[in-house]
């Protein structure tokens, strides 16, 4: 049942230093810009892409494993014309995209009349539960969002097992003494990147804006905590944030064959020496294979002290994350996107509620969420799933940041045609259309309202960026965030503000959390 729910992600989901300015080039094509590593040349005229620019040397051979280094010069003038590969993941994108472990690379899209002062830059960090996704996927094109007068950066990190591996034979050969999180110290080598070269591309370091959906907005928030990110962005946009209450998994913990038993109950360790001559596909094929929806195994980033310095919703709920504007929201049916591989049947619904979840809380849950008939399965659990999964997490993080800086929270409940014969409802990454401006033309799928309604979001989006307030003319009054009456704004065929209070399930969820917060994660088995 893999198949359907990675295809369905599918479809969402150091270069240092100015060494010139932008040097002049025929009208119609686009600058060539001088960095350190080398010039490149992107192509367009009214918005300009410069594309498949590496922001790190290739993780490939002895690199595999370790934190990023700078990229490597080049002669002559690169042509930025193309995305880069997608890093290795177990199926292929939207796009007939390569998949290469060479794959730290990011894509920069500018208007190519700036104005005098620096243009803010929005960096998207792409979503995909950290196992599929590239910032070079087509519905991530940030041409329409350029238009509206910012620097749009994406960008690929490493993924799966070959982004966020820990294992006590890397630790030791680190000088931080961790290992994982590679995947999360690619963001911020990228992030670095912006800081030093953003500006020869009419951009201002010192008003960066990350977003990101899903994994994505889990990054963010990550980046929000993590000590190696600080002052390298001055806003966020977090949308449909993933389990970030819960169980968390230390590098300590007997996980990922850290710490595995073997048959006679003995620690295997890998020979990592052996696992980086090996090539891309064998190594994944020695690894087990993740999952989404289904309980099981999937690799992600982990609290390694470094990076992640401690649980990232503990540091939230004591107010120790970046002091930064948040626009944060999430999708009114967030489970539809993952019920193709829900159980059908009741039995099967009771099995994966107690596959997932611990004895007690199990029971507390199918005594709320009960199902009778088979018929009630898929939906209830696409319900369950959805507001365990990624509104809980996104509400308790709204609220906690609400303390320490300014958040203004959204639920987006339109459903446009594509969405309705898709999934039924506002599913997860039911909002990305509107927010980038792509494909809305395509009247098979979309209607007029969807184009209003992107010029509403993406408008808000880019005002976020330029003032940290997402508030323009001729639209309702975006309110503040905060108790006691947690005003949002509901964007469905009309936005309007609300009051969203007290919700039941959320604080049923938020007790769930704390009970679960130190279950233990499960062992997870490299194989060889």
């Amino acid at each position: 049942m893999r198949g359907p729910v990675l295809m369905s992600v599918l479809f969402l989901c150091l270069c240092v230093g100015m060494v010139s300015k932008t040097v002049a080039q025929p009208e119609g094509l686009a600058a060539t810009i001088r960095l350190q590593s080398g010039a490149i040349q992107g192509s367009g005229t009214e918005v300009r892409s410069f594309k498949g620019i590496p922001y790190a040397a290739p993780p490939v051979g002895e690199r595999r494993w370790r934190a990023p280094l700078p990229p490597e010069p080049w002669t002559g003038v690169r042509v930025a014309d193309r995305v880069g590969s997608q890093c290795p993941q177990p199926a292929r994108g939207p796009v007939a995209l390569t998949s290469s472990e060479d794959c730290l690379t990011l894509n920069v899209w500018s208007p190519a009349k700036t104005a005098a002062d620096r243009l803010p830059v929005m960096v998207w960090i792409h979503g995909g539960g950290f196992t599929v996704g590239s910032g070079g996927w087509p519905q991530y094109d940030g041409t329409q969002l350029a238009r509206r007068g910012v620097i749009v950066v994406t960008l690929n990190y490493r993924l799966g097992a070959l982004g966020y591996l820990p294992h006590p034979a890397l630790s030791q050969e680190s000088e931080h003494q961790i290992s994982g999180n590679y995947g999360l110290l690619d963001q911020i080598a990228a992030l670095r990147w912006v800081q030093s070269n953003i500006a020869n591309f009419g951009g201002d370091p010192s008003r960066v804006t990350v977003f990101g959906q899903s994994g994505g907005a889990y990054s963010v928030c990550l980046l929000m905590v993590s000590p190696l990110a600080r002052g390298l962005f001055q806003g966020a946009i977090v949308e449909s944030l993933p389990l970030l209450f819960g169980p968390k998994f230390r590098l300590n913990d007997s996980y990922y064959g850290q710490r595995s038993a073997g048959a006679e109950g003995q620690a295997l360790a890998p020979d990592i020496k052996l696992l980086r001559t090996l090539t891309m596909n064998d190594l994944l094929a020695r690894l087990p294979a993740p999952v989404t929806l289904t309980p099981g195994f999937r690799f992600h980033p982990i609290i390694d002290g470094y990076a992640v310095p401690d649980d990232p919703a503990d540091l939230f709920m004591a107010g120790l994350q970046m002091a930064v504007p948040l626009l944060i929201g999430w999708d009114a049916a967030e489970g539809l996107f993952f019920a193709g591989d829900a159980p059908t049947t009741v039995g099967g619904y009771e099995r994966f509620v107690r596959a997932k979840f611990p004895g007690d809380a199990a029971d507390r849950i199918l005594a709320r969420y009960p199902v009778v008939t088979d018929e009630q399965a898929r939906p209830t659990l696409a319900r369950v799933f959805g507001i365990y999964e990624l509104i809980t997490p996104t509400v308790l993080t709204a609220r906690a940041a609400a303390a320490r800086a300014p958040v203004y929270a959204y639920r987006f409940s339109r459903v446009a045609p594509l969405t309705k014969a898709r999934w039924g409802g506002a599913a997860h990454g039911a909002e990305l259309p509107y927010v980038f401006g792509n494909g809305l033309a395509d009247r098979t799928q979309f209607e007029e309202l969807d184009q209003r309604l992107s010029n509403v979001i993406a408008g808000a989006w880019v005002q976020f960026a330029k003032a940290g307030n997402p508030n323009v003319v001729g639209v309702p009054e975006w309110p503040r965030y905060g108790a006691p009456d947690f005003r949002r704004l509901e964007i469905d065929d009309s936005v309007t503000a609300v009051e969203s209070g007290t919700d039941s399930d959320i604080e049923f969820f938020r007790q769930l959390f704390d009970s679960m917060k130190n279950r233990k994660a499960p062992p997870a088995l490299l194989r060889h």
